[in-house]
């Protein structure tokens, strides 16, 4: 039997899978790469997306206010209004949350604050029976980099938040979305904090503290990650065998 395939657009050349490669893999799933911003001559074609059981957008350095001077954003765009209409299983991370929620009509903002670094997400009641949020619904710590943010799309589910910031949210049946950085393990949380000091520095964030966080957080954050792209790849499977 094939492997289901799973599209996978990458942004950043520091900004990928991470965590969620192994337990995607592990359950049996094909993940297929596409670099949009360094590589957009290799773009899948879009009346060839049927070919995917599944879609994740990972973060980027851009914003959805960047949209008119970047060539390859209207075509991911593109992509994910395929994925809603054909309610293929949709993942999206940092970027990937807020390009989500600008295909489902929702309108942006400037972040109330600076997100970087770690917060408390507070989980909403509707995630205990969310398929792929139900392992983090009581509430978990997030690693952020993010300073735009966005309202809750009208088709949307609202499943977490911090101080009002969206963090994590649903549309229609297949579609999730986190505005923290789940995937981002360890060792990209420590190189983040490294090579982007300044930027964590200018919010008047202390990067040792962040530090010391990601070394107490990990093993819990790499579990609650695990098990959510697994949960995520039950989705895939599920759709796959249709």
């Amino acid at each position: 039997m094939t492997a289901p395939r799973v599209l996978v657009i990458v942004h950043d050349v520091d900004d990928n899978l991470n965590e969620f490669a192994v337990p995607l893999a592990e359950a049996g799933l094909f993940l297929d790469t596409w670099d949009a911003a360094k590589d957009f001559d290799s773009r899948p074609a879009l009346d060839e997306l049927a070919q995917y059981s599944g879609i994740i957008s990972l973060g980027a350095h851009n914003g959805i206010l960047d949209e008119a001077t970047t060539e390859w954003m209207p075509y991911e765009r593109k992509i994910v209004e395929y994925a809603l209409e054909s309610e293929t299983p949709f993942f999206g991370l940092c970027f990937g949350s807020q390009l989500l929620a600008s295909v489902a009509g929702a309108s942006f903002k400037p972040s109330p604050v600076p997100e970087l670094g770690w917060t408390d997400v507070v989980m909403k009641p509707e995630a205990k029976q969310d398929p792929v949020f139900a392992s983090i619904s009581d509430g978990l710590k997030g690693f952020h980099f993010h300073y735009d943010s966005y309202e809750l799309p009208e088709s949307a589910t609202l499943l977490g938040e911090t101080n009002g910031i969206i963090e994590a949210y649903r549309v229609g049946n297949a579609a999730w979305a986190t505005q923290f950085h789940l995937e981002v393990g360890l060792n990209q949380q420590l190189a983040w904090l490294t090579t982007y000091r300044k930027y964590f520095e200018k919010e008047g964030i202390d990067v040792a503290e962040q530090m010391r966080l990601s070394h107490e957080n990990f093993l819990e954050y790499r579990r609650q990650a695990h098990e959510t792209a697994t949960a995520f790849a039950e989705q895939v499977k599920a759709f796959a065998a249709k």
